[in-house]
């Protein structure tokens, strides 16, 4: 009970999964949801298997246009100018600028945290399998909204004898700022479309039959907006306590400002892109 406790506690505070190894006698998975404080997603993987997880998304700006110069009537060897060296630029999003690459859906090795009975109980880390595949439906959403949905099926064969469960991080963000979308809740205003600003909703669900765990991970946001990042890599008890430092409600957090940032992350779009 005391583990199970642990477990759950760190899921609704962090956002985390949890997935236990079976014991020789049988296997329990005790399920965990997304980070309550709105904080970032993690998963565990323990002797029973768990789970837990995060999420983000944003809006990109269209760029301004350069009009041509009218000629003045009269003259009639003037014609309409346009200035030589401005040509037009496509906005630059916070993908590019952070040089961030998505990687395609499909099957990829992760990093992840493996621990002996208590999340603290650091083991070692160890390379597990995991598959992304990425849809999108307006069915259940409100008229004008759509749901996209990441499903992560993550394989848990090569955990070591030694280790008793693991964890993970998943989030969602928005392409073109870097907003982070609070895991498993709302969002205010995170994303803009023209002179609108619209929220965004996350919502977190784990099915565990070792050694699999199927996570299913979905953003809902306005219907016409392609924004929404998906995020699934490496966590641990002190990138959980870092980020439970942060007041998601109080303003918008962007990703390079979080603990899950940097190397040991995977990145989905709908479209590969």
């Amino acid at each position: 009970m005391r583990m199970l406790a642990a477990a759950l506690s760190a899921f609704l505070l962090a956002g985390c999964g949890n997935t236990a190894k079976p014991a020789d006698s049988g296997s329990v998975v005790t399920a965990g949801e997304e980070d309550g404080t709105d904080a970032a997603e993690e998963a565990d993987v323990e002797e029973e298997p768990g789970s837990e997880e995060s999420e983000e998304a944003d809006v990109e700006e269209p760029g301004a246009e350069n009009e041509p110069e009218e000629a003045d009537v009269g003259q009639e060897s003037e014609e309409s100018e346009v200035p030589e060296d401005e040509t037009e630029l496509e906005p630059v999003n916070w993908l590019e600028e952070h040089g961030i690459a998505i990687t395609s859906q499909g099957d990829w090795p992760v990093n992840l945290y493996g621990y002996d009975s208590y999340v603290e109980d650091y083991v070692c880390d160890f390379e597990a399998g995991v598959n992304v595949a990425i849809s999108e439906t307006i069915e259940g959403a409100d008229e004008g909204f759509k749901k996209v949905t990441a499903v992560y099926t993550v394989d848990m064969s090569n955990m070591p004898e030694e280790v008793t469960g693991c964890r993970w991080n998943t989030s969602s963000f928005d392409r073109y700022t870097g907003t982070y979308f609070r895991g498993n809740a709302k969002t205010k205003d995170a994303v803009r479309i023209g002179d609108e600003y619209y929220d965004i909703r996350t919502e977190y669900e784990q099915e565990n039959n070792w050694p699999l765990s199927i996570v299913t991970y979905t953003v809902t946001c306005p219907a016409d907006y392609d924004g929404t990042v998906f995020q699934f890599g490496y966590t641990s008890p002190e990138k959980g306590e870092e980020y439970d430092k942060n007041d998601y409600t109080a303003r918008l957090y962007t990703m390079d400002e979080l603990p899950y940032y940097g190397e040991g992350y995977l990145r989905f779009t709908l479209t590969d892109e």
